[in-house]
């Protein structure tokens, strides 16, 4: 984003037009102030021209008064007689005209009559004033201007013998005038009479005739509709001759005439010029110091606006990591910087200076964790081997090289067989090791350009680009096998292990890496059916038996949920006495749709899955439960003998499961009989011995299943601890056309009998071999020569015909 107008910009306007505005009001205020000095002024100048004009008036009174005062004594100080006043008069008249401006003089005696004076040049007025002045015996003043303004003084004096008299004086007021034109200091002025507006005054007092020119003049140059009271409050200003006058109006004291008043006109100019002078000095003023104020907000904040700016573009150089250019730039920006009085922005760009060293940390730290967790993301902690990730990349990238190539691509899936038994056992420290020197042995055999990877657990998969021929692979699968013949050496450890390889060939355009990876899945699930140290190739039929095995354990669970599944009892009797002793418990499934599974077809295909655990506790309480109803009926002593799964035998639950359901049926322990293969039992022999005495500790009995067909068979029996040992079938069925099993069954019934053992021969079928059973001394036996299993809807039926006293009866052959 770019900065069309800075935040220091707008703080810099924004001062400068406050500044700007404080100093217009401050001028306007200094201005306002200047102009309104000049009426301020005027107003002055009126009252004390008022004040001038009526002490003025009073001082030409009193001199008057005061000269008639001593104008009636005679020679001796006494009051003269009224006709010496006549004649006092008479002879005064040039000098009362020349000194005190009298124009004429009336005297009237104490009967109010005229003595001296002509009647005819006598206003009216003054008979009422020389009346005020008898009455009163005090001086009576009037000025009247009906066609020149003049002023009558009314005189009480006193005579001889008592009589009171009145002087009534008429005088001119060109004196006042001209006393009141040097106190007041003005140009022009003149007594003019108006009404309304300054257009109808005209002038009425004695004046020469240029003065009373100028004055009429001035008069006419007053503004339009200037009324007589603006101009008697305020006054107007006339441009007259070059000068400016200010013209304003004094009415006439104790006049009988309301529109008669005293003009002047005062010159202004120099005033005027002053305040002119002034002002230009105001407004320049304010302008230099809005100048100078601009100039000195420009120089301090124009270095911020420069820093922000410079800030402001070095920023992104964190966004970018480019960390040196960032503090090059900032070396740069503040060369001089002040530790001492630092600012705000000072502040800000040390923290942006941290802030670009603690991102510098932060990216360093990161570069190496990201380095590291590409490292973990794509390879093995434990073994340094490409991990899955790595792997299904690299599968990608090779399947669809070999697609476009049109050249073989081989997969191998390794297994570590009974690596789980030495981890449980051992604990998982030895595994680790265990795991890392397997890797190294798997990485022996291998070309530069294959790939081994860890796929987890104690899994591995190899990748076998650019090939010959196919038969590469199973040359490689042989050379692992082979390198795994010695035993792996560590610490004080060392392990036989053997592998189960499956191995996928890609050499079809369709298979996708994840197809590849399951084919070698399945192929190594195959191999590891025949116990170690095999591979087996994959082929069509073996996607078909894991399909077949999701599809049965999809419909087993239905089945469970549905109750399909149900048991089949088949009798186990004492060969010497063919009593009833036991009946062994067997899962039966009928599919609504396919009709009766054979558990030949199902167990083994969920061997391997978490339902076949589901499916074994269902077996347990079934079998438990139908262990009660038999002894509810009142066979007495007959024992259930249950099989339990591999996996179902090392749960930690299945103790207390059981005990859980003996007591939930009331059925004695003893009368419960455990059947385990001698594979399961060998896995993890440590876990299986301890597993065992636990039940035994309950009171179960415990059968070892298919005994013969394992491990060292006769090596475990003493670890193991068993009642019973079952013979596999595959042995009784052989005994009477081979020596080898006839002579195995004999030794093991035998040695079985000498370790105080119950042996049970399984797969009866003939007299024959019930006879022969018998005389080598098996104590107990069952297969179709007594009855194959009975379903547990037809037991009760098929226990009524059979047994006769609790003997079983043999068929007729």
């Amino acid at each position: 984003m770019r900065v069309k107008l800075s935040f220091l910009t707008k703080v810099m306007l924004l001062l400068m037009l406050m500044m700007a505005c404080i100093t217009a009001v401050i001028g306007s205020l200094l201005i306002q102030q200047s102009n309104t000095a000049i009426d301020t002024q005027h107003q002055v100048v009126q009252q004390q021209n008022m004040h001038r004009y009526a002490l003025l008036n009073t001082l030409l009174t009193d001199r008057i008064l005061l000269w008639a005062e001593t104008f009636t004594q005679d020679k001796s100080g006494l009051p003269a007689s009224v006709s010496e006043l006549q004649s006092a008069i008479e002879d005064a008249r040039n000098t009362m005209q020349m000194s005190l401006q009298i124009d004429n003089v009336w005297l009237f005696n104490a009967q109010e009559v005229l003595v001296y004076g002509d009647d005819r040049e006598m206003p009216g007025f003054v008979v009422d004033l020389r009346s005020k002045a008898l009455k009163t015996l005090r001086p009576q003043v009037l000025t009247s201007c009906a066609h020149l303004c003049r002023r009558y003084i009314a005189a009480p004096v006193m005579t001889q013998n008592a009589e009171p008299a009145v002087m009534v004086f008429a005088t001119g007021m060109q004196e006042l005038l001209a006393l009141l034109s040097r106190s007041a200091d003005v140009g022009r002025i003149a007594i003019a009479r108006g009404s309304d507006n300054a257009e109808s005054m005209t002038v009425i007092s004695r004046l020469s005739a240029a003065n009373k020119k100028a004055v009429t003049a001035i008069i006419q140059a007053l503004p339009p509709n200037t009324s007589i009271a603006s101009l008697t409050t305020q006054g107007s200003r006339v441009v007259y001759e070059n000068r400016l006058l200010l013209v304003s109006l004094l009415p006439i004291l104790d006049g009988r005439v309301s529109d008669s008043y005293i003009l002047f006109a005062r010159d202004i100019t120099e005033q005027v010029r002053s305040a002119s002078v002034y002002q230009n000095w105001v407004v320049g003023s304010a302008v230099g110091l809005v100048a100078v104020f601009a100039l000195l907000l420009y120089l301090i904040l124009n270095q911020y606006r420069s820093r922000l700016m410079a800030l402001s573009q070095r920023l992104p150089l964190l966004a970018e990591h480019r960390y040196k250019e960032f503090n090059k730039s900032a070396s740069r920006s503040r060369p001089l910087q002040n530790k001492r009085l630092t600012d705000e922005l000072d502040v800000l760009e040390e923290a942006a200076s941290n802030l670009a060293h603690e991102l510098e940390t932060i990216d360093s730290k990161m570069a190496l964790t990201t380095a590291q967790l590409e490292n973990m993301a794509m390879f093995d902690v434990l073994t340094g081997l490409p991990n899955r990730n790595m792997l299904m990349f690299q599968m990608e990238k090779e399947v669809s090289l070999a697609t476009r190539q049109n050249a073989p691509l081989g997969l191998l899936f390794l297994d570590l067989d009974d690596f789980k038994r030495i981890n449980d056992s051992h604990g998982h420290d030895v595994g680790d090791k265990l795991i890392q020197a397997a890797a190294q042995r798997i990485n022996g055999p291998l070309r530069e350009s294959d790939m081994a990877a860890r796929f987890g657990g104690d899994e591995f998969v190899i990748l076998l680009p650019s090939l010959d021929t196919v038969c590469q692979v199973e040359l490689v699968a042989n050379r692992l096998i082979q390198a795994f013949e010695a035993p792996i050496q560590f610490d004080n450890h060392q392990f036989y292990v053997s592998l189960s390889i499956g191995l996928a060939f890609c050499n079809d355009s369709d298979t996708t890496a994840m197809e590849l990876l399951r084919h070698a899945d399945i192929a190594m699930y195959e191999a590891k059916a025949e116990q170690g140290s095999a591979y087996c190739k994959f082929d069509v039929s073996m996607n078909q038996r894991v399909m077949r095995r999701v599809e049965l354990e999809k419909e087993a669970r239905i089945g469970l949920n549905d109750n399909q599944f149900s048991l089949a009892l088949q009798p186990q009797l004492c060969l010497h006495t063919r009593k009833l002793v036991g009946m062994e418990a067997l899962i039966r499934w009928h599919h609504p749709e396919k009709g009766p599974i054979s558990p030949a077809e199902f167990i083994p295909l969920l061997e391997n899955t978490s339902l076949m655990m589901t499916i074994d506790y269902w077996v347990i309480e079934q079998a438990i439960n139908m262990a009660a109803q038999i002894k509810a009926r009142g066979y007495t002593g007959i024992k259930m003998a249950i099989n339990i799964s591999a996996a179902h035998f090392l749960d930690p639950a299945l103790p207390k499961f059981i005990e859980r359901q003996l007591k939930q049926y009331a059925v004695e322990p003893h009368m419960i009989e455990l059947e385990l293969t001698e594979t399961a039992l060998v896995a993890d022999i440590t876990r299986a011995s301890a597993t065992l005495e636990t039940l035994r500790a309950m009171g179960c009995l415990i059968a070892i299943d298919d005994f013969g067909t394992g491990y060292s068979s006769l090596g475990y029996l003493k670890a193991l601890p068993a009642d019973f040992i079952k013979i596999d079938r595959s042995f009784v069925s052989g005994m009477l056309e081979s020596d080898d099993d006839r002579s195995i069954v004999a030794s093991t019934v035998s040695m079985v009998r000498g370790m105080g053992l119950t042996v049970v021969a399984e797969g009866i079928e003939t007299l024959q071999q019930f006879a022969m059973l018998d005389q080598f001394g098996c104590h107990q036996g069952q297969g179709y020569l007594f009855s194959p299993p009975i379903p547990q809807a037809q037991l009760w039926q098929q226990l009524n015909e059979s047994l006769d006293a609790g003997v079983w009866k043999l068929p007729v052959q």
